[in-house]
């Protein structure tokens, strides 16, 4: 485990959140990765694979978001029985984190 990989993750996981559209999120992990950069020894190990779960669960989320996303456009052309956009809704969402 060096600091290459480290960053890459962190940049990948950046990149994920951004599609995602949760800027508090992606300014705590640019200081996340920049707190990384300045340790060493066991305390990066953890960082390190704190880094990775929480790569994983952006992932999981973003995977959740394009569900949702299809699952819209389905119901907008009401393929499906009306869920998000039933009584006038549009089914927007600020970020879809949650």
């Amino acid at each position: 485990m060096d600091m290459e990989m480290f960053m890459i993750i962190g940049i990948l996981t950046g990149s994920m959140i951004v599609l995602l559209k949760h800027w508090p999120l992606l300014l705590l992990q640019v200081i996340y990765l920049i707190m990384a950069g300045f340790t060493d020894g066991l305390l990066f190990v953890i960082l390190f694979i704190g880094q990775i779960l929480f790569g994983f669960w952006i992932l999981y989320r973003l995977f959740m978001a394009v569900d949702y996303d299809y699952t819209l456009q389905m119901d907008q052309i009401e393929v499906i029985p009306q869920k998000y956009t039933k009584g006038g809704k549009l089914g927007r969402k600020r970020n879809f984190l949650f």
